[in-house]
């Protein structure tokens, strides 16, 4: 470079440009949320995914209503922050796993067939209100939604109103 002239702005690297200003500007490097989206707290919390869903059969999740989808999503949201143990130990049916053979519904295992998913051993289901149901497959804290079911056709339930 010639002497007295200064350097252009393309020949000061970006990122050392944009740290300097924000440097002056008294801005951090890096900014910290007010609350993390995966905090370092108890282990096994249940995360519902939905890279398994069915969308094309009897059950598929797009046929529900906005109602529904609003408590569906609010009780998905409070699952997230429960243990598996939680949702599956209580024993007051807010989580369940059933052995996929005893599976009553014909047309459901008809379904996992096509879908060939039905070499697992169990399926599981999450409440979510009244007759309400999410059905799909747990893997240690990870449940991967399947199906709703809001009438309970793929698992009937034998007491009323439920």
């Amino acid at each position: 470079m010639s002497k007295g002239k200064r350097p252009t702005a393309k020949s000061v690297p970006q990122g050392a440009r944009s740290a300097r200003t924000r440097e002056a500007a008294g801005i951090p490097d890096r900014l910290t949320p007010r609350r993390e989206f995966t905090p370092s707290e108890p282990q096994n919390k249940v995360v519902v995914l939905f890279s398994r869903i069915d969308l094309d059969g009897p059950w598929c999740l797009t046929k529900i209503n906005q109602g529904a989808h609003r408590a569906l999503l609010k009780r998905v949201k409070g699952f997230e922050s429960m243990t598996v143990q939680e949702i599956f130990a209580r024993g007051d049916g807010t989580g369940k796993d059933y052995a996929l053979p005893d599976l009553p519904s014909k047309a459901a295992l008809e379904r996992l067939r096509e879908l060939e998913y039905d070499d697992r051993d169990q399926i599981s289901r999450l409440r979510i209100d009244g007759p309400g149901r999410l059905y799909g497959f747990r893997e240690r804290e990870r449940f991967y939604v399947l199906w709703w079911d809001p009438e309970h056709e793929i698992w009937p339930s034998k007491k009323k109103h439920t």
